[in-house]
């Protein structure tokens, strides 16, 4: 009896951490998820558009609120200053079910951060004379490349003490922090528009497209002699204009005439 009573005391332990640290990792890999998530969104949207704060909230709503409701745009407003969960993952509460293993939406913080990528002396060379030929977009009316690209995201939980384990397990302040890192290319663009707008730096032309209107005349008067120079337009940049001569046969496009897509 004695023996017994000794071995189930240590059994019911064993069976109890083994049973939180499914717990606990299942919030971990919510957690990982959640940093990937910050991260990625800080790619998409810079801090004078979506503001950590403003993110911190989404991803307490969208990762760590239990629910099946598809994403939206006031995904965790009411979760911005502490507040509540409306509903909560059935696997992060305590062995009583009553018990929550997530206290707060204020137990999850999230942080982002923006830099240079990483490099040698070539790389950072490289960026400082990218860097100071984009600043001549001033001139030409273009959008300065993005010099940085790496962007980290930082995700802290904070987990509740259950009460209702024995000393220590009832005092473990554990706190799980996980960290994500984006590296991107500043070339990307999403959409014609901005590849021009991002080109147009590097394209000393595009200074004409300021001054396209006084050259008009002389377009017309050239014209003509040359019919080709009434469909000549100084500065403009056409991303998804191919040329004639690098279309396959059977494949005919219509004659580039100045109009959109070109910037």
């Amino acid at each position: 009896m004695v023996e017994l009573v000794v071995v189930s005391g240590v059994m019911i332990m064993l069976f109890l951490g083994i049973w939180y640290l499914g717990k606990f990792q299942d919030i971990q890999a919510t957690t990982i998820q959640a940093a990937r998530y910050a991260a990625w969104e800080r790619v998409v949207h810079k801090p004078t558009a979506m503001s950590d704060a403003t993110l911190q909230a989404q991803t307490r709503g969208r990762l760590f609120s239990w629910n099946t409701d598809p994403f939206k745009s006031t995904d965790g407003q009411n979760m911005s200053n502490g507040g509540k969960w409306a509903t909560q993952n059935g696997m992060w509460l305590d062995h009583t079910g009553g018990g929550k293993l997530l206290g707060k939406p204020g137990d999850v913080t999230v942080s982002t951060t923006s830099s240079a990528l990483p490099g040698g002396t070539f790389m950072n060379g490289a960026l400082k004379a990218i860097k100071a030929v984009s600043a001549a977009g001033g001139l030409t009316g273009g959008t300065p490349l993005n010099t940085g690209g790496l962007y980290q995201s930082q995700v802290s939980v904070r987990l509740t003490d259950v009460s209702s384990l024995p000393a220590p397990l009832n005092d473990m302040k554990l706190t799980l922090n996980e960290k994500h890192a984006v590296a991107t290319d500043s070339w990307d663009a999403s959409g014609p528009k901005e590849v021009a707008m991002v080109t147009r730096n590097y394209s000393p032309a595009a200074i004409f497209e300021k001054i396209n209107p006084l050259l008009r005349p002389l377009e017309v008067g050239l014209s003509l002699i040359e019919p080709s120079f009434k469909d000549l337009h100084l500065g403009q940049i056409c991303p998804d204009v191919v040329p004639a001569d690098r279309v396959g046969s059977g494949e005919n496009l219509k004659v580039y005439s100045g109009s959109s897509p070109c910037y």
